[in-house]
């Protein structure tokens, strides 16, 4: 292999995780090794006309107690969410809440869909009661920039920040993205991942395509019938092995490989050969450099739609079999999770890097009949395995397809070299 197209190695060295299973990364990585039930009804207002539609919410979020009660209840969810999942990766790498200083600078890449539409459906709901007392205020929020600016002012990240807006892969994206930047070391750290809040218009758009599954999502499962929607954050700390040995930091695992690829094919259908998704799963384990035989569990997008999941069945057969490896052991974790949309892609890196850690795989939950047309090696329940190198899969309207390569050390290269001019 051509020693120019491997990946740099970059170390994760902080990670969160807020979901429907818990408001930190340790309860919700219980929750989601239990299977444990998440799903509640759809009551933000009654007169929506949603019915009983089951969503993974997070429920109430705590608020951190440097922010004063009327700022944090004056922020868009996605904010909170983002809030909630930077203070805890920080702490987990061992910084400081509050950088800014040049050897701490820190880029900030992350993604999200709906911005601060609950904002701006509480000024909607203000205008239909009476339009002269509206808190035009609310508007504000709305802003894509809004969530970006608030975390890296709160937190004084002072390098680059960059908004990822390409729905379910977003978080995923973002993270390939922070690991090019420091591989080529235009930053030290980067703070990447997603956040995704819960709205009406999200859960509407989704209801009116009959694209939510009236009783929780069954990933690959033969009588599968939409997704459930969800919510949450996760953001990853990331720098180079080099920067985390220097500051004294023990990394949690290594991002080993990205693929990124388009199907062109079409704005919501996946195309249904599933090549392109099936080059972004080769393109990042080859990148990675590891022997593929040494991938010991994938965290499959598994949406519960009838077409993606048939898409990806074939995509992922098709990878291993390019790549020469049998399939490894695979789940879906979106029953316990919902779809987060942009966060998907972290909360599932997250979940991915925890299956290393803890040597547990999680369960492919509410699988009822296995589609035996998907014929894929399923986690049924949760069990222990020691895994090295993980990968993480996300698809995504408009054809976006993304891979993402984890190891458990940065050892496992198999004596090929990272890429030249890559500070190590």
């Amino acid at each position: 292999m051509n020693e120019k197209t491997l990946f740099t190695p970059i170390a994760v060295t902080g990670l969160s995780m807020i979901s429907a299973q818990g408001k930190s990364l340790r309860d919700s990585w219980g929750g989601i090794t239990a299977a444990g039930k998440a799903l509640r009804p759809w009551s933000e207002d009654p007169s929506d006309n949603l019915g009983p539609l089951l969503v993974a919410s997070c429920g109430d979020l705590p608020r951190p107690d440097d922010l004063p009660a009327t700022l944090w209840a004056s922020l868009a969810r996605t904010q909170q969410l983002a809030a909630l999942a930077a203070d805890e990766a920080l702490t987990s790498a061992g910084l400081p809440r509050r950088l800014g200083r040049a050897s701490q600078a820190m880029g900030l890449f992350l993604a999200t869909t709906v911005c601060g539409m609950d904002k701006s459906e509480q000024f909607h709901r203000q205008y239909r009661e009476n339009p002269e007392r509206t808190d035009t205020r609310l508007m504000r929020r709305i802003q894509p920039y809004e969530v970006l600016a608030f975390i890296a002012r709160r937190h004084r990240l002072t390098g680059p920040r960059i908004l990822f807006l390409s729905t379910c892969v977003g978080s995923a994206m973002a993270i390939g993205a922070a690991c090019d930047a420091i591989g080529l070391g235009r930053v030290q750290m980067a703070l990447a991942g997603g956040t995704e809040a819960l709205c009406r218009l999200l859960l509407s758009g989704f209801n009116s395509l009959r694209l939510v599954a009236p009783n929780g999502c069954q990933p690959f499962d033969a009588q599968r019938r939409g997704i459930t929607v969800g919510e949450g954050a996760a953001l990853l700390v990331l720098e180079s092995p080099a920067h985390a040995k220097a500051r004294g930091a023990q990394p949690i695992g290594y991002v080993r490989g990205f693929g990124a690829t388009c199907d062109a094919h079409h704005i919501t259908a996946p195309e249904p050969s599933g090549q392109w998704a099936a080059a972004a799963i080769t393109s990042a384990v080859r990148e990675s450099g590891l022997s593929p035989g040494d991938i010991g569990y994938i965290n499959a997008h598994g949406t519960g739609t009838r077409d993606n999941d048939a898409m990806e069945a074939r995509a992922i057969s098709a990878a291993f079999g390019a790549l020469g490896a049998p399939v490894p052991p695979m789940s879906s974790t979106k029953r316990l999770t919902g779809h987060t949309f942009a966060a998907a892609g972290a909360i599932e890196a997250a979940i991915c890097l925890q299956a290393m850690a803890t040597g547990l795989l999680p369960p492919n939950a509410g699988l009822a009949q296995a589609d035996v047309a998907c014929n894929l090696p399923l986690v049924l329940q949760s069990r222990p395995a020691r895994t090295n190198a993980v990968l993480s899969c996300n698809f995504a309207f408009g054809g976006n397809n993304t891979a993402l390569v984890f190891s458990r050390q940065v050892e496992m290269d198999h004596g090929r070299p990272a890429r030249k001019g890559a500070p190590a």
